[in-house]
């Protein structure tokens, strides 16, 4: 059986390392593979994938897509996206599925489409025109700008008045980037950062800031890990509804405890567990192996 972790790095980066390891201690073998250098060839009654530059097909029984890449066109994008669904048409389970992942990786729609399962998410808004951005400023009072695609919690900016963001969004619409825009939600200092693997709450966590004026909630940021030793039901119950609801295999979520209840600020469908393998001495990659593993068996 052979396993395929895709990234698009020259050297795989650390959490794929630890995926691949994973995978060789439970008895199947790994592969390392980036996007720009698989081929997806059609036609003739025949379908297969080839990668680098032979032309030497290559078998695979499972892949766990972490990284697509940045790309500078749509075209490379779409590209990138076909080769996937191209494994998927061949039988082999992708985890997290591409089209599950790119919902995933747009904030804005995957917060689309929890607000209509009912699913409680901040204000939000994606917008191009500053004057606009700023207007949502007025009306929401303190708010945060964020990248429309991003991690770690880099490129986020909280601001107060509505001057910043009009700073902020002409800016970002100089440079022919989208604004999105998002009311700020009062939380205890703290959030809740929920790992679930298929049907496993696998880890769940606090990430509590550092200082007041720190307020970001990422480990990458400096925050600090408490450990949840149970999840309460309301909890556990919200974790798997969000799996279902955007189809992932797996996730990362993002939860904060507001008075008027839980709200998901959003849902990363290649999250990172450096931080918390280290402060707790949890290992999700074998678990995420694991079940990557029996979904081949399937």
């Amino acid at each position: 059986m052979k396993i395929a972790v895709v990234a698009d790095k020259s050297v795989p980066p650390w959490s794929i390392r630890q995926i691949m390891l994973a995978i060789e201690e439970l008895g199947a073998s790994s592969m390392y593979l980036r996007p720009s250098g698989i081929t997806s060839i059609i036609g003739g009654n025949d379908s297969h994938l080839v990668y680098s530059n032979t032309l030497k097909p290559f078998e695979i029984d499972g892949v766990i897509l972490r990284d697509l890449g940045v790309t500078t066109t749509i075209e490379i994008f779409l590209r990138r996206i076909d080769i996937f669904r191209h494994i998927e048409e061949l039988g082999v389970p992708v985890v997290n599925s591409v089209n599950s992942y790119i919902v995933a990786r747009d904030k804005y729609l995957s917060l689309l489409l929890l607000s209509k399962a009912g699913i409680p998410t901040p204000k939000t808004a994606v917008v191009e025109d500053f004057y606009s951005a700023t207007k949502l400023a007025e009306s929401w009072g303190k708010v945060v700008v964020k990248p429309l695609i991003g991690s770690m919690g880099f490129g986020i900016i909280k601001a107060e008045d509505p001057d910043t963001v009009y700073n902020i969004a002409r800016t970002l619409s100089q440079l022919r980037q989208p604004i999105y825009i998002q009311e700020y939600i009062e939380k205890p200092g703290r959030d809740i950062r929920i790992l679930v693997i298929g049907d496993e709450i696998v880890a769940a966590y606090y990430r509590v800031q550092q200082s007041v004026e720190n307020w970001k909630t990422n480990i990458a940021q400096g925050a600090r890990v408490d450990v949840i030793e149970k999840l309460n039901e309301e909890l556990e119950s919200l974790s798997f509804k969000i799996l279902k609801t955007l189809n992932l295999y797996y996730a990362g979520i993002d939860v904060a405890e507001t008075k008027n209840g839980y709200v998901v600020f959003e849902v990363n469908a290649s999250p990172q567990w450096r931080g918390v393998q280290r402060a707790v001495g949890i290992n999700p990659a074998k678990k995420l192996a694991k079940y990557v593993i029996s979904l081949t068996k399937q």
